[in-house]
């Protein structure tokens, strides 16, 4: 199923990101600056869970460490339900 490819995809990045964080990755870095322009649209629906973190060095982020938790839920949810709607695959 390709949304599974994709949502791997994103939950890798997203783990890229929350590690980057958590050592406090310099923000210069081209690589740095363009993995984070590539997941904040991903995160900022959740950014409010953040609002007390710095906004430079080591920093714990609370909404990409909730989506590196609810991302699985979702693909294990969409395994299930393609599994009940194609029976016997």
């Amino acid at each position: 199923m390709a949304a599974t490819i994709v949502l791997g995809a994103v939950e890798g990045a997203l783990i890229a990101r929350f590690v980057l964080r958590l050592f406090a990755a310099r923000p210069d870095n081209p690589a740095v600056q363009a993995l984070y322009a590539v997941t904040q649209p991903i995160i900022a629906p959740l950014h409010a869970l953040d609002a007390g973190q710095p906004q430079y060095g080591a920093s714990l982020e609370f909404a990409t460490l909730t989506l590196l938790v609810v991302l699985p839920l979702i693909v294990a949810l969409m395994w299930k339900l393609s599994e009940n709607h194609h029976p016997g695959s």
